[in-house]
């Protein structure tokens, strides 16, 4: 496992006992594939080793490595092919308690999970994936309980783990959900009447995991069980995404290095056409990108973790988690393919594992919030943070080659900078027209023509409505009714600038031939 610079020594020294510790285990766990049984003294001795502690602070009987350490064991499980089961525990509770648990909350748990005892998170319903804040299990306060019904499906550790962490709603005012702040998060304990196994799934992959359907009828669960306040469990969900997506990237680590392994391993001893398959091209190029997967996604996940646990906060660092889970995720889909394709009708086969690697990866571009919905909330989130950097670039004619050119970025003046006299039409107009000579076929925005015009505030909006009126310009505006962008029509070019100011030719033109 390659070692990044910025690891501690103590990060370092795990990282090469969880190698060593995968390698020995890999015998017994490859197992599973065929038996679908969980190795339980594996599982025991991961506990035995404190790794289900890797995040949780010392002082609560965990290693307290945060989210690199983290990160470091789901690789080297994943690897050994308990990844999906020790990813579970991690997003499941301990996280959650970490950030958002009470002195007590932490006392009582964390050493707990510390110990191995397995931990789950409830999100998902029968009726409500993407749409979280639509989710229908409810939770009513009576007395110092809550009572919680409703069901969660796609749940991993369904039946075998011991904690769960149940979001459920806790309020149906509309200003509530518009604000997303109708939902809780309690920790719902194992053996809490009314609280029982549906259905446990026969899945694509991951082979020998528990993942099922849970139901709640009445269940009542202490009030301080509640991680956070009531109603601000939406915090305690996105928070809890983020790190699951972080630590969902090492798991992707390992897959490629898996694929890898047996993709080299077998093409350098296969022959065909008289030489090695490896050393056809199409087979190298296969190999290269897997290469260059796992150096980037290896370098994305760390590198989040790492911000994680400067205490970076989550707003911060958030395009971070997004765009790696969708990389590595999508990544990893063509990685296992590819491997397959290097390795023939072996890799369909269910005697080399890299089948199974298929199966099992797939839900990568699904699970922590499918790849379409964080694409969404990257474009939302991107053009927010980079706002600066991705400026638009302001552009003028030039006066003597009569070509758009860069004008330079001009800081907008500030609103006690801005000009106190109300915009006429006139000048409006003429900066439009001066738009339309440098950008003919788009709008401007409100601030470009802010910026244009040197001001601050929106005094314009009333020209830009009187010129609409006359039929001077157009106007585009959002469902609120804003004005978001505008243009002049021909009749205000017209009326703007004479024809001659619009005209421009190349000076291999003959003009004499232009009428």
């Amino acid at each position: 496992m390659e070692k990044f610079p910025w690891w501690t020594e103590e990060q370092k020294k795990l990282a090469d006992e969880v190698e060593e510790f995968a390698e020995s285990v890999r015998p017994v766990t490859d197992e599973m594939r065929w038996t679908k049984e969980i190795p339980w003294d594996v599982i025991r001795e991961i506990g035995r080793r404190g790794y289900f502690g890797a995040l949780i602070p010392k002082e609560y009987g965990g290693m307290g490595l945060g989210c690199t350490g983290g990160c470091i064991i789901h690789e080297g499980m994943t690897s050994a092919g308990l990844g999906v089961l020790y990813m579970a525990s991690m997003c499941g509770g301990t996280h959650q308690i970490i950030l958002n648990g009470t002195e007590e909350q932490k006392e009582r748990w964390l050493p707990r999970i510390a110990r191995g005892e397995l931990a789950a998170i409830c999100l998902t319903e029968p009726f409500v994936g993407s749409d979280t804040s639509g989710m229908e299990t409810t939770a009513r306060r009576e007395g110092d309980e809550y009572v919680i019904n409703g069901k969660k499906r796609f749940i991993t550790n369904a039946g075998i783990a011991g904690i769960y962490l149940v979001y459920a709603r806790t309020s149906d005012q509309p200003e509530d959900v518009a604000k997303h702040r109708h939902i809780s998060a309690f920790i719902v304990e194992k053996g809490t009447p009314g609280f029982t196994v549906e259905k446990i799934n026969e899945l694509c992959g991951w082979d020998a995991v528990y993942n099922g359907y849970l139901s709640f009828n009445d269940v009542r669960v202490p009030a301080e069980n509640m991680l956070g306040e009531e109603n601000e469990g939406w915090r305690v969900l996105v928070s809890g995404l983020n790190f699951e997506r972080t630590i969902g990237m090492a798991a992707s680590c390992a897959v490629f290095r898996e694929l890898l392994r047996y993709a080299v391993f077998h093409s350098q001893r296969r022959i065909q056409f008289g030489r090695p398959t490896i050393e056809y091209e199409t087979n190298q190029y296969k190999i290269a990108d897997m290469i260059s997967w796992l150096k980037v996604s290896r370098l994305i996940a760390y590198y989040t973790a790492y911000l994680i646990d400067l205490g970076v906060s989550y707003e911060e660092i958030v395009m971070w988690p997004t765009i790696g889970k969708i990389l590595t995720s999508e990544a990893g889909s063509k990685a296992c393919a590819d491997a397959i394709r290097v390795m023939g009708g072996d890799g369909f086969t269910r005697f080399y594992p890299v089948e199974s690697l298929l199966r099992s990866h797939i839900v990568a571009e699904i699970g922590a919030g499918t790849n379409q919905i964080l694409r969404r909330l990257l474009f939302r989130q991107g053009l927010t943070y980079l706002a600066e950097d991705i400026r638009p670039p302001r552009r003028r004619i030039h006066e003597k080659l009569g070509v758009p050119v860069l004008a330079g970025y001009r800081k907008p003046p500030s609103p006690g900078e801005a000009r106190e006299k109300e915009i006429g039409e006139e000048e409006v107009l003429e900066a439009l027209a001066s738009d339309y000579r440098v950008n003919p076929g788009l709008y401007m925005t409100p601030d470009d023509l802010k910026d244009e015009l040197g001001i601050s505030d929106d005094q314009f909006d009333r020209t830009l409505e009187s010129l609409e009126n006359k039929g001077m310009v157009r106007l585009y505006r959002d469902k609120r009714g804003v004005i978001t962008l505008a243009k002049a029509t021909y009749k205000g070019l017209s009326r703007a600038k004479p024809p001659e100011y619009y005209r421009w030719f190349p000076e291999w033109v003959d003009k004499k031939n232009i009428f």
